[in-house]
């Protein structure tokens, strides 16, 4: 019986089964963690068969393609899972390893987001270049001969590569060095945050704020350092209070407009990029990016909607 559970006979068998779950997946939602252990049995017995020398090339593609409807549906399928299972704890009491993907969901849906936002982010970059940040950077962060800002340009990196506790340390040199500087602050502030440190952040904040000429000054830069680390929610409130304090400022509509647009809420960010592109008083490069960002979601849009001219019986349809 052994023997017949190794042979690929048998792998076939199981996939075929891991299939026919799959296929009515809506209705098993239940069963979320025999599915799994199902698939640990196919994953173990693949690693089995090429150990002997199998070729499993037809096999494993079959696989990934079965695999993808697991991954397409993992958020519902981990809120199911958690249902039945701690999954952390079920993971560590059996040893799972990283490479049975399917009980590290949690992990795979994290950095879908990250990849997501890193995605929308090199993608804003490409298509307004410098000029999409251009005036919120240099209307409150500008440059200055001085040693601080090597230790923020380093610790901008570590905080790019993710090095909180790197990024930490060079921000607090550059505190020490420039006492007056509200931005190194505020992204102490937000460096403590993410490490789940609220009440230093806070205090970090607290002085930021004072730093800074008006309070609209503050949540105008944090929202665009909270857009800038994929954290859309958090801008989008400090947008919307910049917008409480002055409902007429041009930066917090441009802000608010990014943020949106970086959430795929095209109606709104159009909607924001219109006032500010109607503002008189605006900066008159804050209206001409607006414009450009408009032109350039219409643009999309348009071209999305365009029907293919290599399918004309569809379009006919």
């Amino acid at each position: 019986m052994e023997e017949k559970r190794e042979t690929i006979g048998y792998l076939r068998e199981i996939i075929e089964r891991y299939k026919s779950f799959l296929l009515d997946i809506d209705n098993l939602r239940g069963q979320m963690v025999q599915i799994f252990n199902l698939r640990d049995e196919i994953e173990n017995l693949l690693r089995k068969l090429s150990e002997k020398g199998a070729d499993l090339s037809v096999e494993r593609s079959k696989l990934d393609s079965l695999d993808q409807v697991i991954k397409g549906r993992a958020g519902s399928i981990l809120r199911d899972v958690k249902k039945l299972v701690n999954i952390a704890s079920y993971r560590e009491e059996r040893k799972i390893p990283p490479s049975h993907w399917w009980w590290y969901l949690d992990g795979f849906l994290k950095n879908k987001k990250r990849a997501k936002q890193k995605k929308w982010l090199i993608r804003s970059g490409i298509a307004a270049g410098i000029l999409i940040f251009v005036y919120l950077i240099f209307q409150f962060v500008v440059p200055k001969p001085s040693p601080w800002v090597i230790y923020q340009e380093r610790g901008d990196k570590l905080l790019q590569e993710g090095d909180l506790n790197g990024a930490l340390k060079e921000y607090k040199i550059a505190t020490q060095l420039a006492p007056k500087e509200a931005i190194n602050y505020l992204i102490l502030g937000i460096i403590y945050e993410e490490k789940g440190m609220p009440l230093t952040s806070q205090s970090y904040f607290t002085k930021a704020k004072k730093l800074y000429s008006h309070p609209l000054d503050f949540y105008i830069q944090r929202g665009m350092t909270y857009l800038q680390r994929g954290k859309f929610g958090k801008a989008e409130k400090d947008a919307n209070q910049a917008l409480k304090i002055n409902p007429k400022s041009a930066q917090a509509h441009f802000l608010l407009g990014n943020v949106y647009e970086a959430q795929n809420k095209i109606p709104l960010a159009v909607a924001e990029y219109q006032i500010v592109s109607e503002m008189k008083n605006a900066d008159p490069k804050l209206i001409v990016i607006s414009r450009y960002k408009m032109g350039m979601i219409m643009l999309q849009g348009a071209a999305r909607s365009t029907p293919s001219k290599e399918n004309p019986a569809t379009s006919k349809k």
